[in-house]
């Protein structure tokens, strides 16, 4: 590696990358290499280690990519899911190899997995066909930069009557991915940050469909996948599943389209529903004609059979009905247990 790309890469996997995968990769080849690998220390020296063991030809680059691919494509994002509408034809969505041509420019999938910190325009970084080895998946991917002006100091002088307002520019990185299962789902996945809004959020999404529409034109071929029976299947199966999974908070909708939210109070309530008025009128929604039209709950990590590493928070049809939001960076074994319960409670 150059100076330049282990500068880039260090960068990366500083803001990107959890330390405990940093230290899982570094754990993979300690047996084998006590003298050089060590898995304690700072995040910071375990990403020097890292490099210590490429340049040894330990640890392949190809490898310290895949650490930065995961934690790009699996969680701190918001999911939005489409199912295939009934009698579509999905010849050519199904053509990993048709997709890119119809996205991409000559030539530039010879550069994938591109990897970089903040990107001055928009920049299509990697085309998976299949996608870790499902067929007719693929997966395609995007960087762009999202900035915003933050107040840094306000001053008013009372000679001149002026008041002076100093702003700061604030950046950053947008992860944009379109992936097709090969069979029934096409997911749009874009990155958190940490100014988000649903208006800019919804101009983010707009803008990524128009990019791939020539290739995907969701419109004409899907339609949203509704959460609503998994939202309320989660709140009325609680009891059956509460040593899986805490409630937080729920948003209802009566028959009138009057809405009403329940939360729980505080960091020491565990769950929505361990107050009984709450739970009361909650049931009365369920049991009425009212629909819930979004939860929050955390899946238990003591509660998932090893699959998660901590406690998760998933947020269900917050802004759209087929919007999943899963605030913390996971991994993609993370991710498949999150979205078996989703499947378990469809």
């Amino acid at each position: 590696m150059t100076e330049a790309e282990k500068e880039l890469y260090a960068t990366v996997l500083d803001s990107r990358v959890i330390s405990r995968n940093l230290k899982a990769l570094l754990q993979k080849y300690k047996d084998e290499n006590r003298e050089l690998i060590r898995i304690s220390g700072s995040k910071s020296e375990k990403i020097e280690n890292i490099f210590e063991a490429v340049e040894a030809g330990v640890i392949e680059l190809s490898e310290v990519q895949a650490l930065i691919k995961d934690s790009e494509e699996y969680g701190d994002q918001y999911i939005y899911l489409y199912t295939p509408i009934e009698g579509a034809n999905l010849e050519q969505i199904n053509d990993g190899e048709s997709v890119a041509n119809s996205l991409l420019p000559v030539g530039i999938r010879a550069q994938f997995p591109k990897i970089m910190q903040m990107p001055d325009q928009r920049e299509w970084v990697d085309f998976r066909a299949p996608n870790r080895g499902k067929e007719n998946s693929w997966l395609v991917k995007l960087y762009g930069k999202k900035t915003r002006e933050v107040k840094e100091d306000e001053e008013f002088d009372r000679e001149t009557g002026r008041r002076i307002v100093t702003y700061q520019r604030k950046e950053d990185r947008l992860v944009f991915i379109a992936e097709w299962d090969g069979k029934e789902e096409l997911a749009v996945k874009i990155s958190r940050t940490s100014f988000d809004s649903p208006t800019s959020l919804r101009s983010s999404k707009r803008g990524f469909e128009q990019l791939i529409a020539p290739a995907v034109n969701i419109p004409t071929k899907f339609t949203h996948f509704d959460l609503s029976n998994v939202i309320n299947n989660v709140l009325e199966k609680w009891e059956d599943n509460k040593e899986i999974y805490n409630l937080l908070s729920a948003k209802f909708i009566d028959t009138l389209q009057g809405h009403a939210t329940f939360s729980t109070y505080g960091e020491d309530e565990l769950d929505l529903l361990s107050e009984q008025s709450r739970k009361e009128a909650i049931n009365a929604y369920l049991k009425g004609d009212g629909r819930a039209s979004n939860v929050v709950f955390k899946l238990l990590a003591d509660g998932s059979g090893d699959k998660l590493s901590q406690d998760l928070t998933i947020i269900l049809g917050r802004d759209e009905m087929n919007q999943v939001i899963i605030p913390s960076s996971i991994s993609p074994q993370e991710y498949k247990y999150v979205r078996r319960k989703i499947a378990e409670f469809s």
